[in-house]
Parts: C-alpha cells; structure tokens; sequence
C-alpha cells in the first residue's frame, strides 16, 4: 500500500508547478493539516450572508461549522490531526479540497484514533453531483467504529454504493462523514481523531468496508418510522451528558434533545403506558414493547415475526406488511383490565394493494404482554379508552373501543369486548354514535373521548357543520352522549359548545376527564386558536353545561388528564406569540383558573412543526408523562435550513426532490421574496418528558424513572 501511494504522489507531479500546488493543497486538507478545510455545516455563506440566517439569533455560523478542530493530542502524520466528537451536534463532517477526478485512483484510505469501541456505524461519502438529478448525489461506504486506540480504515472505491445517481467518480466535488444517514443515531461518547487521508491508486488488500444492515422478515415490511435499533438497549453510557430540563430551547440547524444534552438513554423512546400496577411500559413502530426490569436492565418484546407477519399473511392474505406507527391514524397506548390482560391496537395494511387493505386488529395478552390473540375490527381507525384520572371502572372489563369507518366527516362508534369463560374474547357488533362526526382519533395530544364511570361510559365527539343559526366562524360544535354498558343504549346528544373558529375544521375536537366529585371537564380544542373549557353544571349529568370560557391563544391538539387534587393538566402545541409551535402545559387547580402556559419544548425558529405529543399519568403515583417526536414528520423550511437538512439526511434530500412538483425552497428567513417549503420526512429522535410534581417541573426521562413497582420482577 506504501509502494502505491508513492506512485500516485509521483504522478502527480508531472502536471507541473500548478499541479504540485493543487496537489499540496488536497494533501494537507486531507491530512487534516489545515484550518477550516474540515467543517460541520454547508457552506451557508456561500450563498447568504450571515445576518440572513436564522441561526445566527442562537448560534454564530463559525461555531455550526467548528466541529472539526486541529489536535496534536493523537497524530499520525504531520503536525495535527482532527479531533471529531460529539457527533449529535456534529452529525456530518466534510471536505471539499479533494481532486475533482478519481477515476485513477481504486481506493481511498485514513487513519483514525478512537478513544473508546463504540460501535457507531459511520458512512464514508464521496460527493458526485449529477448534473440531471434535482438533489446531490454520493456515493457511500460504511465502517464501524469498533477499535480502541489508532486504526487504518481502507476502503476499495468499487465498494462505495451509489445514492441517488452519482456521475461517476470522474466528478468528485468533496469527502463527507455521515453519523445520521438512514435513520441512524450517533453515540454522543464517539470520539476519533482523523489522519492522514490518502487516495490510493491500487485497491486495498483488506476492506474495512462494514457490511450493509439487513433485517429479515417473512414478507416485506414497512414503516413510517425508523427501525428499531436493538443495539442501543442496555448500552454501558451514560443516558445524560448535561441536566435536561424544561423549557428545552432547540439549537439550528434540527438539534434537538441528543445534541444539546448528550440524551442517550438506555431504551428506545416510545410512546409511555402505564399499568394499573404501576410498571411502565413504551411501544415503539406499533410492534415493539419495552419495560425495565428489578435488575434495572430493559426487556424488549418485538411482535412482528411472531404475531403481527402470521397473522396479516395467513388470514388478512398480505403479500406486504405496513404497520401504523406514528400515533396518528394509529392508537400507540397499550390498555388492561382488572385481570391484569393487556391489550393494544394496530392498524395495518398492504402496500402492494389498495385502501381497502386496511384493517384494524385487536390484540389481547393474558401473560404479562409475551403471547398474543388477534381479532380483527370492522374499521381500522380505532381507539382505546384512556386513563384519565377517575375512570378506574375502565378496568372492570375489556377496554371501550372507539371507531371510525374513514376520516370526517364519518360514522363513529363503540364498541366494548367481552371476556368469554376461557379467557378468549368476543367483539360485539359496534354501536354507531354519530354518522356525520370527527373520527374519536386525535393524532396528538392524547385526547381522551370516552370516561367509564359505574356501568356508563360518558363520551365526547365533535361534528364539522355549522348548525342553524351559526356562522361557520363559530366553530366545530362538539356533543356529549352516554352508553349505557347494560343495555347498549345511547342517550340524546347534547352539545356541549364550539370548538375553534371553523366549523370545517377537523382539528377541532373535544376530550373529556372527569374529576373525584363526578364532574365532567371538557375542552373544545382550536387549531391555531385559543382552546375552550367547560365542565358539567352538575355530577354524572351531560344535560347542562358552564359557559365555555377561553383558554391560551393559538393552541392545537390538547388532551386533558385529572389528578387526585383534581388538578387539570393539558399539553398543546402552542403558538403565541407568533407562528412559533411550542409544546406548552396549560394547568388548571382546582377552583381555580387556568395557569399561564408553561413551555416545555421551544423549537429554535418559528414555521409549521407537528410533534405527535401524548401526555400519559401514571395511576399510581400520578407522575405525568409526555411523549413526543423531536424531529417531527412535517417540516417548514426555507432554502439554507433545507441545505443543512440534506447535509445531516442527504437520503432524505432525495426524498423529498423526488416527490413529484417538489419545489426547493427560496432564500433564507431573513431574506426579501424567501419561500418556504413543507416535505415530509419520516419522524425521528423521539424523546420523553417526566414531571414527578405534578407540573412543576419536567425533565428527559432516563431509566431509572420507568422501574417497576416493589415486589414485580
């Protein structure tokens, strides 16, 4: 390998002084001898000035760039080498004094010190725009980061796969490190310092080359969310580098709860349920269940081979299997009963057909959520009863389930299982509650639309018409009903207000939690307005309610949870002032009025964000949990965060260009005629909040905040 860089050095030098010159200069970049030739941003200032950046409002553009610095702590060749680390905050790192031309090189080779084995998967990319594409175009090696101490990593150019199209290795325009490419999530406590890059004209003998991640399954299966990652449960790290706690104030560009404080917790964060035993359970991808044992390690349960693939094979006849995931059209909670069963739902469906593939299941556990019965339900779009605070008679039976034929306006329904002698279920014929309603299905907030009291389940629904005598500015009007378990009979809705100020709008829904004394509180949500609240003028009664009062302008997507004190807790994406979409906790003591919000979660740049939030309390000590997605599934950018977008998610790039009438945004926020964009990417980094004061404060959860009760395993 010596012998075949001294010939490509030799080589060069035929070109002449000008060459040489060029030659030196790659050299030394590549050798990590230069200052500011290795940054951790795109070259923003290329382009905009940086005034023009939003960024610069938290974070000077020399300090988003600085993540690569000169070190002569661990050098192989030369005077310095470059230290990289805390690559949540650094996820990508570039160089773009390379030679424009490969095609006479086979190989390209670095040396790197890391200071501990932590099996960080990283990809080598080499940029290769093709001037037919609308996105850039790489091609991509990966390597692990599996060594103590210095390691030469050689990589035969034929094994760089393409992404997207690249134009060949004739068009070379830079050398990037990936640590976020497909999905991946970098360990905070990598740390290597880079030496000695080198390309080389005879391939290597050995590859460092890491094989591709593969996962196999008996049908193809897919996602809107990233797969889980089993290597990350029970990890030796801390789950913490700095105290996390509320209000968390995001950082440009996308640094959220890893980049800012080291968040690496031993689990995957899901979406929290809680048990009425008190053992915390999350459910991730709709399939994967994860709780903490006495031995304070993480025991995972993954449904999809054993339970959820049969299933759609065999008797849904599935070619493919797509599994809701996000807590959207989707009911991410998990639910028991007094038995101790459990239970959840899944919306699935086909990608090789069409909508009519989609299908809700009921699942039924009756050992500790190991083993699991499938029923299939009449519609996929289904949710639970929720834990509210005072409907403990939830667990007397089988969990209400609420469900939709389609999104609104449509039919609703409830339906309860029934428990047979050998423990297996029935699922009687739903009743409809409304043919013209919003489907009981919030996609955030957690909203609860059913409560359980004695043999009566009180319910809440909300219909998009303007009523007589209405404008449609007056809002969604929202109902109250009753089922009576007994009977199966439906009282006579009875409206309750408006929520909102567009009676078309299906954002606009109510829930419902009531209190120790039998009152009912509702809230009527706005979208982008202020929300509205209500309470039953007397207990167990829906006949007659308080005027609704206004509550914190610009709110979307609250849910309402009571407490013992009777204490009202809601969390909503909230923006006001401006168009600035905060998680925010609005709070209501009892007998008095609503708190002023408290932000929780502070996205560093105003513009569309949507975090799937689900506020959950424990029934047995009352904490509160809130579970969100911190890199959301919509985004609103314009053109230089869409440039530091690609340069984290250069896969995603792709994504979003290759949407049909995808448009790239224009300009900078700061600058005249800038133009904004929504893409969709898929969610990412879910964190969760825990408040173990009722409110007070919150902070990221860690481990030790889900261990079981005393006494369970």
């Amino acid at each position: 390998m010596r012998a075949a860089r001294l010939t490509l050095a030799f080589a060069l030098i035929i070109g002449g002084p000008l060459a040489r010159a060029q030659e030196a200069e790659w050299r030394a970049a590549l050798d990590f001898e230069v200052a500011g030739a290795w940054l951790s941003a795109p070259e923003l200032l290329d382009e905009f000035t940086e005034d023009q950046l939003w960024s610069t409002r938290h974070l000077p553009f020399a300090e988003l760039a600085g993540g690569v610095t000169l070190s002569a702590e661990h050098v192989r060749s030369g005077a310095t080498s470059g230290r990289w680390a805390d690559h949540p905050r650094w996820p990508t790192i570039h160089c773009r004094q390379v030679p424009g031309d490969w095609s006479g090189y086979a190989g390209i080779a670095f040396q790197a010190f890391s200071e501990d084995a932590t099996g960080e998967r990283i990809a080598l990319g080499i940029a290769s725009d093709n001037p037919d594409t609308r996105w850039h175009d790489w091609l991509i090696a990966d390597f692990v980061v599996d060594w103590t101490g210095w390691r030469e990593i050689a990589l035969p150019l034929s094994d760089f796969r393409p992404l997207g199209s690249p134009a060949g290795l004739h068009s070379v325009q830079g050398v990037y490190f990936f640590t976020k490419l497909f999905d991946r999530q970098p360990n905070p406590y990598t740390v290597l310092h880079l030496d000695a890059m080198t390309l080389l004209a005879d391939a290597p003998e050995t590859s460092s080359l890491a094989p591709e991640e593969t996962r196999s399954s008996a049908i193809p299966v897919s996602s809107p969310v990233p797969d889980f990652d089993a290597a990350i449960i029970n990890h030796r790290w801390p789950e913490l580098r700095d105290p996390a706690v509320a209000p968390i104030q995001y950082l440009p560009y996308f640094q959220t709860e890893r980049a800012i404080f080291g968040y690496y917790p031993r689990f995957q964060p899901g979406f929290v349920s809680v048990s009425p035993t008190g053992r915390a359970w999350m459910r991730y991808a709709g399939h994967v269940l994860e709780t903490l044992g006495a031995d304070g390690q993480w025991a995972v349960r993954d449904i999809l081979n054993d339970v959820l693939i049969p299933y759609c094979r065999h008797e849904l006849r599935f070619a493919e299997l797509e599994v809701a995931a996000m807590g959207a059209t989707d009911d991410a909670s998990i639910a028991w009963d007094a038995d101790g069963d459990a239970y959840m739902l899944c919306f699935v469906s086909d990608p090789t057909g069409d909508w009519r593939t989609r299908t809700g299941l009921l699942l039924h556990s009756r050992d500790g959520l190991q083993s699991w019965d499938v029923y299939r339900l009449p519609w996929y779009m289904a949710r639970f009863e929720k834990f509210l605070g005072h409907n403990d008679d939830r667990l007397a039976r089988p969990p209400v389930i609420l469900m939709a034929r389609y999104f609104a306006p449509t039919e609703i329904y409830i339906t309860i299982p029934r428990k047979l002698a050998d423990g297996t279920l029935e699922i009687p014929e739903a009743t409809l509650i409304c043919a013209d309603a919003m489907p009981m299905s919030a996609h955030s907030g957690e909203a609860g639309m059913a409560a359980t009291i004695g043999d009566t389940v009180y319910l809440v629904y909300g219909r998009m018409e303007v009523l007589p005598g209405h404008v449609k500015e007056d809002g969604a009007p929202a109902y109250a009903v009753t089922y009576d378990i007994a009977t199966g009979e439906l009282s006579e809705p009875v409206l309750i207000g408006f929520g909102g100020i567009n009676a078309e709008d299906n954002h606009n829904w109510p829930a419902i939690a009531p209190d120790s004394e039998g009152y009912l509180h509702v809230i009527l949500n706005g979208h982008h307005d202020p929300f509205r609240y209500t309470r039953s003028v007397r207990p167990l009664d829906i006949s007659e309610w308080t005027e609704p009062v206004e509550v914190a302008a610009g709110t979307s997507y609250g849910g309402l949870v009571c407490d013992g004190e009777d204490t009202l807790y809601c969390v909503t994406r909230h923006a006001e002032p401006g168009y600035y979409f905060r998680l925010s906790l609005h709070r209501k003591r009892a007998g008095q009025a609503w708190e002023e919000p408290m932000h929780l979660v502070r996205p560093y740049k105003p513009y569309y964000m949507v975090y799937y939030h689900k506020l959950v309390m424990d029934p047995t000590t009352e904490r509160l949990f809130l579970s969100y997605w911190s890199q959301p599934a919509s985004i609103c950018i314009f053109r230089d965060e869409f440039y530091a977008y690609a340069y984290t998610w250069p896969d995603r790039e792709i994504d979003f260009l290759s949407v049909e009438g995808a448009e790239l945004p224009i300009g900078a926020c700061n600058t005249e005629g800038a133009k904004y964009q929504f893409y969709g990417p898929k969610p990412s980094e879910p964190s969760v909040l825990i408040s173990d004061d009722r409110g007070d404060t919150w902070r990221l959860a860690t481990s030790e905040d889900f261990a079981p009760p005393a006494g369970e395993e």
